[in-house]
């Protein structure tokens, strides 16, 4: 199966299984070409590869646990997001402290939560694919 076959499979059906007989090339293949493809839609930036790049200084688990440590906060972010826009009143204050946190901007409205929650869930499994990657390769 070519990397980007492997890659659909395993990001939309999660058919990948340690058991398969995958080399570490093919894993770090199939690893580019996901962060590849989110560049390219412009979810990730550069930051990304200079957070990827820490592995070689903090250890090959660092950048994995980084990733799952961001989906995390991320997703506790946007459920924190979705109640304060629930209440009423609206607690602007709290609600543009996370927006700061999640967007880095001070401006925040409704359509704008739903921008940054459907980015996330554009993002979200690859993410998870990236971490599982990380891991298997440092395990190969």
């Amino acid at each position: 199966m070519d990397v980007r076959g492997w890659y659909v499979c395993y990001i939309r059906y999660q058919c990948w299984s340690p058991s398969m007989a995958v080399s570490k090339e093919a894993l770090i293949r199939t690893m580019n070409t996901i962060v590849s493809d989110l560049e390219q839609e412009g979810l990730i930036d550069n930051y990304f590869r200079m957070c990827e790049d820490l592995k070689d200084v903090n250890g090959p688990y660092y950048f994995a646990n980084l990733l799952v440590t961001f989906i995390a906060d991320t997703q506790n972010a946007i459920l924190e997001l979705t109640r304060l826009l629930e209440q009423t009143p609206v607690n602007y204050h709290d609600l543009d402290q996370l927006a700061i946190k999640l967007r880095g901007k001070t401006s925040w409205c409704i359509s704008s939560m739903n921008e940054v929650r459907h980015e996330f869930e554009r993002i979200h499994a690859r993410l998870d694919a990236i971490v599982q990657l990380e891991r298997d390769i440092v395990r190969w």
